[in-house]
């Protein structure tokens, strides 16, 4: 591999070196950007010594190194004036030398544990495990169940008894096996036909997950009758009426 002389120029800028290195190599910006697998932006920006363009200027000397090391060049005199190129610029180091080990925060070679990663969604496993929980608690628990009538151990005169009462608008009601129309309230009611003499209802309200909750109520039906003469003085008007009737026939 041949080697090529360059004259040295104090006054230059380093971009301009730099340049007239790559120039007199004979090679392209994209040619040194394939050989050094840089991008050519960066290659750029070197060259117009724009170091805005550059995601850390101070870094970036591991760059130069490798571009003069590639373009066969003097590698402490582009370095030099590297340097102050970044002490003109504000960029300098303290005059420290410019390495990868002295730059890096030691916060920065903290990495946290593959176990330490599943606490971040932890919370979010949490609230979803509770909110289910309680869903599955409402619907298996037992729904609330209030009669309102009729009162347990009545006495009822017509064959018909209506049964009312509150519940939990989601809960389903039978009462003896036929279901009550629930309202979105939770009110409920229904009118049921019943047999002469005492009658046991039973009361049931479930939810469609299992929640059960019973009441009982005995209801006696008792029919009314003629109402009995109790006067005396009535009682013989119509004894002698009937036997005044009987004689005449």
């Amino acid at each position: 591999m041949s080697f090529v002389r360059k004259k040295v120029d104090a006054e230059r800028g380093f971009g301009e070196d730099l340049k007239e290195l790559r120039e007199l190599r004979g090679w392209s910006l994209e040619q040194l950007a394939r050989v050094t697998g840089m991008p050519i932006s960066t290659i750029d920006a070197l060259e117009s010594e724009d170091l805005g363009r550059l995601r850390d200027p101070l870094y970036a000397e591991r760059h130069v190194r490798v571009l003069v090391k590639a373009l066969e060049g003097r590698t402490g005199f582009f370095m030099h004036k590297y340097r102050l190129l970044l002490e003109q610029r504000g960029l300098s180091d303290d005059q420290r030398p410019l390495t990868f080990f002295a730059r890096v925060r030691r916060s920065a070679l903290f990495v946290p544990s593959k176990y330490l990663l599943l606490l971040i969604p932890l919370p979010l496993v949490l609230i979803l495990g509770w909110y289910v929980w309680h869903q599955a608690s409402y619907l298996s628990a037992r729904p609330p169940l209030e009669i309102i009538s009729p009162a347990d151990h009545s006495v009822i005169r017509d064959p018909s008894v209506n049964v009312n009462g509150m519940t939990d608008p989601t809960a389903s009601v039978l009462v003896n096996g036929t279901p009550a129309v629930v309202e979105s309230s939770g009110r409920f009611g229904l009118t049921l036909n019943i047999p002469r003499g005492m009658t046991k209802l039973s009361i049931v309200a479930e939810r469609r997950y299992g929640g059960r909750s019973e009441a009982t109520r005995y209801i006696t039906y008792e029919p009314e009758y003629a109402p009995a003469i109790l006067n005396q003085q009535d009682l013989r008007s119509v004894t002698s009426t009937t036997s005044t009737s009987g004689a005449a026939n």
